[in-house]
């Protein structure tokens, strides 16, 4: 079974809700400021969409649930991982560098899984070459894959798509 798909519209709602929000926390609520920030959020929305040069992304609605719940327990856990690492008398890291292949084909996808690899415990997306990303980690002894193909499968998820993996 096909996973639901929301038509271009919805991708426009979602932008503009994004945006419309991030105003809203940038005037702190202040209900006078909308004269100002409805067509702010408007022309700001109809300039994401046309610089893009992608359109809308098409979303999945049960995807994009399980990507929001990644997010959330990641970003708690990289969180809390990081601090143990640094705040503990003995400084338990061993930083280092992996390089990770991106199985993610589209161009929308990967620039998100760019942005969020930095919610995994002790990474950070530090450059990225092609089909390629360097993750810089907080302890090199530790394989990030695991995670990173799950936060991969979880973006691939919320478009709708599917994940080639070599491991198929």
């Amino acid at each position: 079974m096909s996973p639901l798909v929301y038509p271009k519209a919805s991708g426009m709602l979602i932008r503009m809700t994004l945006l419309a929000s991030l105003w809203w926390i940038i005037v702190q609520g202040r209900a006078d400021a909308w004269l100002v920030g409805l067509p702010a959020v408007a022309l700001a929305t109809m300039a994401s969409i046309n610089l893009s040069g992608h359109g809308l992304p098409r979303v999945s609605l049960v995807g994009l649930f399980g990507f929001v719940a990644l997010f959330l327990r990641e970003s708690v856990s990289g969180g809390i991982d990081v601090a143990r690492r640094t705040l503990t008398p003995k400084l338990n890291i061993q930083p280092g560098f992996r390089r990770y292949r991106v199985h993610l084909d589209d161009p929308l996808g990967r620039i998100l899984l760019i942005n969020c690899i930095s919610l995994l415990p002790g990474t950070l997306a530090a450059d990225f070459d092609g089909d390629h990303v360097d993750v810089h980690m907080l302890d090199s002894r530790v394989n990030p894959e695991p995670e990173l193909l799950r936060l991969e499968q979880a973006i691939a998820g919320s478009f709708g798509l599917t994940l080639e993996t070599d491991d198929v």
